[in-house]
């Protein structure tokens, strides 16, 4: 049986990538509401972390598209206003 770092590309910002894969992976509406909290709080601790940083541009706009992609789960899959 293949592990998952065989089976699926290894991810270029882990720290927060996980949390937001498996919000983009989850079928359970019940459960898709708790990883969406657990996803936002990776991205946006990481996010305050980059802070006064220069570098990191890639992640930055990486986290930017992640972001906008939450708020459309939350409004479509979750229905939030």
């Amino acid at each position: 049986m293949a592990s998952e770092t065989s089976s699926s590309p290894p991810l270029r910002f882990p720290t927060w990538q996980r949390a937001y894969s498996a919000v983009l992976t989850e079928a359970d509406t019940r459960a898709l509401f708790k990883l969406v909290e657990i996803a936002e709080a990776a991205i946006l601790t990481r996010r305050a972390s980059l802070e006064g940083d220069p570098n990191h541009h890639s992640e930055r706009e990486a986290i930017d598209d992640a972001i906008a992609i939450l708020r459309e789960v939350k409004k479509k899959r979750l229905r939030f206003p």
